[in-house]
């Protein structure tokens, strides 16, 4: 794969499959999400392929934002990069399915959340952290209470916990927790099912499904990017969360 080459498209037999790689962490910046939304975009409608497969190299699925572009300069474009790509996934008119090895956090878990179905290996592990480095996800209070509820969506921004994928798979936010080894062999069952059924008649189904979360998405990403812009990026304690991470040492938080 080309160094610059930070997302890259395939086919998986029936399959389209994206994979993301910017080791180590698999951190989203502003032209990784680029290429996504570029390769969502470049696929559109094809009756011959039966699933959309979002995973990544490595170890990690994905850490969150890249926290050196989480700056008053650099968040807008981050922001509206990352909010596109969710919007694009979203609206994808072939059922999406996140492969998760290793983290899925911040907007990682989100990104996955998305999705239609999530698998994950038995050592995956899940959460929204940013409120531990002064931040505040944009996407989790809307997509996750659907999934698992106000109050553990709750649990997750406000105290920042990661949990495992066996409790993922609990809470619903995961589909199937399995081996390493049964990841995807997991993901063909549910893809041979997929093949069965009448393909015009699913994506009815995938639009009906998702019709709650794209008609509430638009009006809550504005919502969340002026939090963010005109809020949040006017305190402090944000700039120092980036600082202590950069510097790998705990927040002086000034309270402000």
């Amino acid at each position: 794969m080309d160094n610059a080459e930070l997302a890259a498209l395939s086919t998986s037999g029936d399959c389209y499959r994206i994979t993301i790689h910017h080791p180590p962490l698999n951190f989203l910046n502003v032209e990784l999400l680029r290429q996504i939304n570029a390769h969502i975009e470049s696929l559109g409608d094809s009756p011959s392929h039966s699933a959309l497969l979002l995973d990544s190299d490595g170890t990690t699925f994905c850490a969150g934002l890249e926290m050196c572009e989480r700056t008053k300069e650099g968040i807008f474009l981050l922001l509206e990069q990352y909010h596109r790509v969710l919007g694009s996934l979203s609206s994808f008119p072939l059922p999406t399915i996140a492969l998760v090895r290793g983290m899925a956090l911040g907007a990682g878990n989100e990104l996955a959340a998305c999705c239609d179905f999530v698998f994950a290996t038995e050592k995956a592990s899940f959460g929204q952290p940013e409120i531990k480095s002064g931040a505040v996800p944009s996407v989790a209070s809307m997509v996750l209470p659907p999934l698992i509820g106000h109050r553990k969506t709750m649990d997750l921004i406000l105290t920042g916990k990661i949990i495992s994928a066996a409790e993922a798979e609990q809470i619903g936010l995961v589909h199937r927790a399995v081996q390493e080894s049964q990841l995807q062999p997991a993901v063909e069952g549910l893809l041979k099912i997929l093949r069965t059924l009448s393909r015009p008649v699913l994506e009815l189904a995938l639009r009906m499904g998702r019709s709650a979360r794209c008609r509430d998405m638009e009006q809550h990403l504005r919502e969340a990017e002026s939090i963010y812009l005109n809020e949040l990026m006017d305190l402090e304690d944000p700039i120092e969360g980036v600082k202590s991470f950069m510097e790998k040492r705990s927040p002086r938080w000034k309270h402000r």
